[in-house]
């Protein structure tokens, strides 16, 4: 009977650490193969070269919107106090529009601009007063200035005039501040 009670033979200490090394060794060289999968894949970037005008440019090469190095006056456009209620919260504004155009057609603008001032003051306004909340609040300004400049070539009848669109001032307040 002493001999039906021995417990089983415990497996030695040496086939217990197989399987760890093997799991390891198998790890190890999949994290080595998608390294080397990964390296011989990635694209080099492309070595940036200057073009013929780019030299001692300090803008990083960037251009003005018509892709031309053509010379651009700025004028004012509007200045208004426009509210909006969008969000179901009362804002005021004042703004200050303002645009650069090429300085061969300022005249033009200029005479444009005296011109239809109702018509660009009300589009101003009608660009605020419909703005959401999130618009009226993002860092550049981006969705405003875009939304100015379609209506302000809608104005014009010409989308060439306006080159971009400055708010150079833009004083924003709600009820309760």
């Amino acid at each position: 009977m002493a001999d039906e009670s021995t417990p089983a033979a415990l497996p030695s200490r040496q086939g217990r650490a197989l399987p760890i090394v093997v799991v390891t060794i198998l790890m190890l060289g999949e994290g080595i193969g998608i390294y080397l999968l990964a390296e011989a894949l990635h694209a080099q970037p492309e070595e940036a070269v200057a073009g013929p005008g780019d030299a001692g440019r300090t803008d990083g090469g960037a251009t003005d919107l018509a892709g031309t190095d053509e010379a651009l006056s700025e004028v004012e456009l509007a200045e208004c106090r426009p509210n909006n209620r969008m969000s179901g919260k009362f804002i005021s504004l004042h703004v200050r529009v303002e645009a650069s155009v090429p300085t061969s057609e300022l005249e033009r603008a200029k005479a444009m601009i005296k011109a239809r001032q109702a018509r660009i003051r009300d589009r101003v306004n009608f660009v605020i007063r419909s703005a959401e909340l999130k618009h009226l609040n993002e860092p550049g300004l981006e969705t405003i200035r875009r939304r100015f400049k379609h209506e302000l070539d809608r104005v014009f009848s010409d989308e060439k005039l306006i080159r971009e669109v400055l708010i150079t001032e833009w004083q924003q307040s709600s009820s309760g501040v």
